[in-house]
């Protein structure tokens, strides 16, 4: 090149003299020289004699002659800026108002009924609303390709059910009621119209648009060093799916070999995106506490949202309504630390379940109405009220609970009690809490209990009443006496721990109850009286309505020392007529072997009566009465059981505490929670609860032989003495307590044990302890 012979001139004479050059511009794009082939990157540098980087060069010299240009400026070509695809869709709000069956002449059939309505994409549920409706509010974000793939399924209660289309608008709409007309058939194959009321809004989302030309006002290059394109700012857009972008795209004919072959040229897969899901679901509820902010509570509400009232009126026909009202609670025990307690109750039936505000101190006030739909199907259910406090530091603790089975109350409107909580379903002793008076005090809630029902069954009632007294009647011909029972106290103790059967098999005869260790309510009754009237005692069973059941019954026994005492065989508790925690609240009948009596006298309250039956004027007879002076034998029976059945018994506690402590863990892994067990806390708890005498149960056990516990760690829980149950039953128990809910550093102790107590009758013991340690 002319600039390198140049330069070696000038070297070798070294003039130093003064002197003028002048550069000259070459326009040679065949210059080979400055285009270097590099493979490996186009950012990288090349060596100094190479004298080339990025298309120019300078030389050492301050002085130069020639600068070689190696492309023309105006044979350029515009950069391209790849664009990513932005998502084109439809964002769809749906919120099913109603469902309603056109009936012909205005009569509506009972047998159709409309119990939920799912939204179905490609076939497949995705979203689902049961009655009553207009609740729910369900976010679709749907492809343009796939917005014809809704469509909306619609069920009867007998399980049949219709699939129809769902059209949606064609342009973006709010709050668009549809109408959709079905046809479906019930069981019987007759075939039902109806409409589906239906909101939808549409939202279009990522539609193209036309783009826009713009003028520029000068020539763009692809030069990184003009400085035209520090000029401009704004870039055309240009979409290129397939094609790899350089630092530098320099595409000029000059700046490119002839020969080069296509496989010298390396392209880079580029990754491909994540498809976007064909579609996104977000079902919404009416009202979320959690969702609520304050600024929000300053805005509109959104006219789509399903509407919601403060109190809900309910006119199904045909279907009984349930509403409780919880006012107040009594004697609620309180902490031992700090004599503090914040109670709220839970209340469940069924599947459903309510909760009262917390409220504070050992006499709440809550009064809050709670409303629960029935089934037509009715069974042995109950409904259940668990008490908890929440502690500050130990979560939600168990207090105890009570239930009122519904059974007894199907043919009456209305309830107002006060509630006991069961000893069945309560603990017999909580760690942590103490009794809020001094002595044996009762926790109590004040419950307003009502009963809507679709018709009047008065008249089925009382032929259901004297048949059952009759049945009663029927069962207590012989009385009872068992080798191993020698006080009223233990007769009690065993009537109460035999498992229950529902009422519809009984009442059972005294000895169908003991051979098949198991009796129903009014059985229990007739049993407890039997083995009662073997100790000398004159036995009634008294037909009346206790604090849960319109009709219960109890045992009233008529002693010369002792006088009238009322025995509950649900609980083996014993009560004088005055007492006020006596749970029966009205007496209507009495009946022995003798005769079936109603009473006559103007009060129905127990401490009110007199319990002559030979007073005509306060005790009408019901049918024959036969006369109370023939001698009875009194029939002894012996219940024993093997070696065998002892050896079972044991592997079935063993077994039995395992299951639930997998079950306890399983529970607590389900919410990211560590269990660990203190295994010498389920030592004492299990040597505690085996020398707990039956016989004493009713009196508090002492805290005294888990002083070593209290020592160490500060304890929480609770001991249950349940009768004998199922597996299930006891999992279903230890999960309502919400003891796997505790957090902290925190370690547990669950300890089971079955004692035998007579015959085939068990007495079951489980102890759950929460221990915190006290360094």
């Amino acid at each position: 090149m002319n600039f390198m012979q140049w330069r070696s001139h000038d070297s070798d004479k070294q003039d130093l003299s003064l002197c003028y050059a002048y550069p000259v511009v070459n326009n040679d794009q065949q210059t080979n020289s400055v285009i270097v082939k590099n493979g490996k990157s186009p950012r990288q540098k090349v060596d100094k004699t190479s004298l080339t980087e990025d298309g120019l060069y300078t030389s050492d010299s301050p002085f130069t002659r020639n600068v070689t240009k190696p492309y023309l400026l105006n044979n350029t070509s515009m950069l391209d800026h790849e664009i990513v695809p932005k998502f084109s869709g439809k964002l769809v709000e749906i919120a099913i108002r109603s469902v309603n069956i056109h009936s012909k002449n205005n009569q509506s059939d009972s047998n159709v009924e409309i119990t939920s309505v799912s939204l179905l994409f490609r076939k497949k549920v995705i979203c689902k609303t049961n009655k009553p409706f207009n609740r729910k509010l369900h976010k679709l974000l749907l492809r343009n390709s796939e917005c014809y793939n809704l469509s909306i399924q619609v069920y009867l209660k007998d399980g049949q059910s219709t699939i129809l289309p769902l059209p949606l608008p064609k342009h973006s709409v709010k709050n668009n009621n549809i109408e959709i007309e079905f046809a479906i058939a019930d069981s019987s194959g007759k075939i039902h119209s109806g409409t589906v009321m239906c909101t939808i809004s549409l939202i279009l989302h990522g539609q193209n648009q036309e783009e826009t030309s713009t003028m520029y006002l000068h020539r763009l290059s692809n030069d990184p060093n003009d400085p035209q394109n520090g000029l401009s700012l704004h870039r055309p857009k240009k979409k290129v799916c397939n094609k790899e972008i350089k630092y530098f795209l320099l595409e000029d004919p000059a700046l490119c070999f002839e020969n080069v072959e296509e496989h010298l040229i390396v392209t880079k897969k580029e990754k491909q995106l994540p498809k976007p899901p064909d579609i996104a679901v977000i079902e919404q509820p009416v009202l979320s506490l959690l969702d609520i902010s304050f600024r929000n509570l300053l805005q509109a509400r959104r006219p789509l949202r399903p509407s919601s009232s403060t109190h809900r009126h309910h006119h199904t026909i045909g279907k009984a309504l349930l509403s409780i009202t919880i006012l107040r609670g009594v004697e609620i025990p309180i902490r031992e630390e700090s004599a503090l307690v914040q109670p709220l109750l839970e209340v469940e039936w069924g599947s459903i379940m309510h909760a009262t505000p917390i409220a504070d101190g050992p006499a709440p006030i809550w009064h809050q109405t709670m409303h629960f739909e029935l089934p037509r199907k009715s069974g042995e259910h109950d409904v259940k009220l668990r008490l908890y406090d929440q502690h500050p530091v130990w979560g939600q603790q168990w207090l105890g609970e009570a239930r009122i089975p519904l059974e007894h109350h199907r043919n009456y409107q209305e309830l107002e009690r006060w509630v006991t909580l069961s000893p069945l379903c309560s603990p017999t002793m909580l760690f942590g809490y103490v009794q809020a008076s001094p002595g044996h005090s009762h926790t109590r809630i004040y419950t307003l209990m009502k009963l809507e029902l679709p018709g009047n069954a008065k008249l089925e009632e009382d032929s259901t009443i004297n048949t059952l007294l009759k049945n009663i009647q029927r069962c207590l011909l012989s009385p009872y006496k068992i080798t191993n029972i020698q006080s009223p106290e233990e007769a009690a103790r065993l009537t109460m721990l035999l498992p229950e059967v529902p009422n519809h098999y009984g009442p059972l005869t005294p000895r169908q109850a003991l051979n098949a260790n198991k009796v129903d309510h009014y059985g229990r009754a007739v049993l407890l009286a039997s083995l009662l009237e073997s100790f000398g005692s004159q036995t009634y069973v008294l037909l009346g309505s206790s604090q849960t059941n319109k009709w219960a019954a109890f045992v009233l026994s008529i002693e010369e020392n002792t006088g009238t005492v009322i025995w509950d065989p649900e609980t083996s508790d014993h009560y004088n007529p005055g007492d006020s925690h006596c749970p029966l609240m009205k007496a209507s009948h009495l009946v022995n072997h003798s005769g079936i009596w109603e009473n006559l006298q103007k009060s129905i309250l127990p401490h009110n009566l007199k319990y002559d039956v030979k007073m005509s004027k306060d005790w009408r007879p019901i049918g024959v009465t036969v006369s109370s002076t023939t001698e009875r034998s009194v029939q002894v029976l012996e219940l024993n059981v093997s070696q065998e059945e002892e050896e079972t018994l044991r592997e079935l506690a063993m077994q039995t505490e395992q299951h639930l402590r997998d079950k306890f863990s399983y529970w607590r892994s389900t919410a990211e929670l560590t269990t660990i067990y203190n295994r010498h806390a389920i030592a004492v708890l299990r040597n505690y609860i085996s020398k707990i005498e039956d016989n004493n149960s009713s009196r508090q056990p002492d805290k005294k032989d888990l002083k070593q516990l209290y020592r160490a760690y500060y304890t929480h829980g609770f001991i249950l003495n349940l009768r004998q149950s199922t597996l299930e039953d006891l999992t279903e128990r230890l999960a309502s307590t919400k003891t796997q809910n505790i957090t902290g550093p925190v370690e547990f102790a669950i300890a089971y044990h079955i004692k035998r107590y007579v015959g085939k009758t068990n007495s079951i013991w489980l102890a759950v302890a929460v221990l915190r340690s006290r360094d």
